[in-house]
């Protein structure tokens, strides 16, 4: 086999100069297919070529290499194999649905998920004899085109499930030749059954598609375009696309698409959706990604009972409850009046994947709260959010029953419980024995809560996140699954953990190892951590001694102490350290004994002196960089005598080197997420103390980058 070398576009002809530069790329990609040479001297190959082409024939051209094919006919090994594999897909809904993939442009990425949405809207994926709903069918033929090497994996989310994918050019080209599906980009559109109308820049004139053809066409993509009247024009749409920055409104015609089973709309500055859209009664998908403007959906949209997906991330329909098809629903926003009740997503028997539900202090009680049903729901990932707003604490205890009456399905893999006034979690999230899938954790401003939950016991958790704690003055025996009078056997906690973040914890005054509370004969807490960060934990003094045995430690973030006598981790392994707001004159931790060090950050330590001798000792640190340390500033002199650190970067800029790090976090010093709000809405972010969560912020139609502690003012 030989090595697989990076991707090769048949698309980008000005980087080809000679035929054989052509095919010396396509026999290096072989291998990337799962293809074999079984030749020392493979057929595809200069001397077999009678100068069937020259240069001018293939510079310059962008969707065709049919005369490049012609090169490689039913006498090639490599043709033969790929149509060996496309005639051992026996099922003919399987081929229709490989052959869908190559209407798309080359380079073109698709998620997986709206990929099959596409095979659904077309009608491909017929119901089976298992009883298999038209999603899973989706999702197995996807896997077989996968093992067959006809499609290959993108990108995979954090659970290992792959999110997009990519068609290689070459299979690409393949589907092509022997396809009749057919799509266009051009001009000539009388024989197409799918079609692209894309503009550059402003919105197009209105454009004039005549004669009676058009309503055959299955799938339509406009961007930036003038609709007029067109759609009347595609009676037999049954996937519709719109995006561009330039479209503002929908037209009121696109009532009369009555096949149309699915509609995309992405990165327009529509406000609302025509109430004409509620007649689409065939439609199963409506996607609407990048659109901040929309302020609402139409009321009645809850008529269309074959809806399976509402994928936007915003907002909801009234009635939800009525789509009883529905399988995604991103947000949910439970309301006072009826139609925006929690219990509307008790009817939907089939919700499942990933859920928000938001301004749960609008829900009365535990029963209203299960009526919910999400213990029913194969939910993954749950995000549960009361309101940011400032709420009383005297009823703290209608939290924690809303919270006991929202158990999540056993095969959930993320929780996120955000905003919580309750003084204690209920019995299921300190029972969560029971969720052996759980990979992620995160307990946001649970502001009243006495106590952390049990979680030692989990065996899959990988991350967890507790920020805002703020009661909390003791981390014990609750924490690592243990109880006095336990007689449990239990010898390693916390078995699966890589990432650790204990944040804005302010009453923590104590931090107990397990060893001292477990009478089992061995002990083994947090085996695979590898990243720790404690930040804004002022009268924590001391760390577990689990923690300094921990030797596969390796990232360590420290943030707003007063005392640093000591690191936590084996000091000679820990290879990338940040230490940041933190009031000490000296690094008095052993920051000489880090010898492993390659990533060192030191932020706004105003009283920090000198940290000279210590980085003469770490001879393979490769990245210095120093932010609001005036003291260390003044020592600029003193770096260029530090000749063993080959990037030096003091207040974001190099004065040294200046390669990147390699961790994308710190590309600018700063760390970014993207939280959507409307301006009206900001302020009660601020007044929060939310700017954690609150880095990326959209205004209307502008963006503010604000940085991550409290250092900026907001004019409104």
């Amino acid at each position: 086999m030989m090595n697989q070398v990076p991707s090769y576009s048949f698309c980008k002809f000005d980087k080809v100069k000679t035929i054989k530069h052509t095919l010396d790329k396509f026999v290096n990609e072989i291998d990337g297919l799962g293809l074999k040479i079984v030749n020392s001297n493979p057929k595809i190959s200069l001397d077999n070529i009678d100068s069937p082409l020259d240069d001018s024939e293939v510079i310059g051209r962008e969707y065709s290499v049919l005369t490049i094919w012609d090169l490689f006919n039913d006498d090639n090994d490599v043709f033969l194999e790929f149509k060996s594999r496309f005639d051992s897909l026996t099922i003919p809904s399987l081929k229709r649905c490989f052959a869908y993939c190559a209407i798309f442009p080359k380079d073109y990425k698709i998620k997986k998920d709206v990929l099959i949405l596409h095979w659904m809207a077309q009608g491909f994926l017929e119901l089976s004899k298992e009883s298999m709903v038209m999603e899973d069918i989706g999702n197995k033929y996807f896997k077989i085109l996968l093992d067959k090497s006809l499609l290959q994996n993108g990108k995979k989310d954090e659970y290992g499930n792959i999110i997009n994918y990519r068609m290689h050019e070459l299979v690409h080209d393949f589907v092509r030749s022997i396809s009749n599906s057919k799509s266009s980009v051009s001009d000539n559109f009388s024989h197409v059954r799918s079609l692209f109308v894309g503009f550059d820049g402003q919105t197009t004139a209105q454009i004039s598609f005549e004669g009676d053809g058009f309503t055959k066409r299955c799938m339509l993509i406009l961007k930036n375009a003038d609709f007029g009247n067109i759609l009347s024009k595609f009676r037999g749409l049954r996937v519709l696309m719109f995006y561009g920055c330039n479209v503002r409104e929908l037209p009121e015609s696109i009532g009369v698409l009555i096949h149309l089973r699915l509609l995309h709309i992405c990165e327009t500055e529509i406000k609302k959706l025509p109430k004409s859209v509620t007649e689409l009664y065939n439609l199963q998908t409506l996607r609407i990604e990048l659109c901040f403007n929309l302020e609402e959906l139409p009321e009645d949209l809850s008529n269309l009972i074959n809806l399976r997906h509402i994928c936007i991330n915003r907002i909801a329909p009234k009635n939800v409850g009525r789509l009883t098809c529905l399988q995604t629903l991103p947000i949910f926003r439970v309301g006072p009046d009826e139609g925006y009740r929690i219990r509307e997503l008790g009817a939907l028997k089939n919700l499942r994947g990933e859920i928000e539900i938001r301004d749960l202090e609008n829900v009365e009680d535990e029963e209203e709260a299960k009526s919910a049903k999400l213990k029913d729901k194969e939910i993954f990932k749950l995000e549960l959010f009361w309101s940011y707003r400032t709420r009383s604490v005297d009823n703290n205890d209608k939290d924690e029953r809303v919270l006991e009456g929202l158990q999540p399905h056993p095969n959930l893999k993320s929780l996120t419980i955000g905003f919580y006034k309750g003084k204690k979690f209920p019995s299921w999230v300190n029972g969560l024995s029971i969720y052996h899938n759980l990979i992620q954790i995160y307990l946001i401003n649970c502001t009243e809560c006495e106590e952390v939950p049990t979680l030692g016991h989990l065996p899959c958790l990988r991350v967890l996140q507790i920020n805002g704690m703020k009661k909390v003055r003791s981390i014990g025996s609750e924490f690592y699954s243990y109880s006095e009078g336990s007689h449990r056997k239990t010898t390693t906690l916390f078995p699966a953990l890589r990432i650790l973040k204990l944040q804005n914890m302010y009453e923590l005054e104590e931090w107990k190892d397990a060893k001292e509370l477990i009478t089992a004969c061995q002990v083994l807490v947090f085996p695979c951590l590898e990243e720790l960060t404690i930040d804004s934990c002022d009268k924590l003094r001391y760390f577990p001694d689990s923690l300094n045995t921990c030797d596969s430690l390796h990232k360590l973030v420290l943030e707003g102490f007063e005392d640093l006598s000591y690191f936590p981790g084996v000091r000679s392994l820990i290879g990338h350290l940040e230490i940041r707001s933190c009031s000490i004159e000296e690094l008095t931790g052993g920051l000489q004994f880090c010898t492993s060090l390659q990533y060192l950050k030191i932020e706004d330590c105003p009283n920090l002196e000198s940290i000279l001798d210590s980085l003469l000792h770490l001879i393979n640190l490769n990245h210095l960089h120093i932010t609001d340390c005036p003291n260390l500033e003044e020592r600029y002199a003193e770096w260029f005598q530090i000749s063993q650190i080959p990037n030096i970067k003091i207040n974001g800029k190099y004065i040294k080197g200046g390669e990147d790090s390699g961790d994308s976090e710190d590309s600018d010093d700063t760390v970014y997420y993207a939280v959507w709000l409307h301006k009206k809405e900001m302020r009660h972010w601020v007044e929060a103390g939310l700017v954690d969560f609150c880095l990326h912020i959209w205004v209307g139609r502008s963006v503010l980058l604000v940085e991550a502690k409290i250092k900026f003012l907001i004019n409104f």
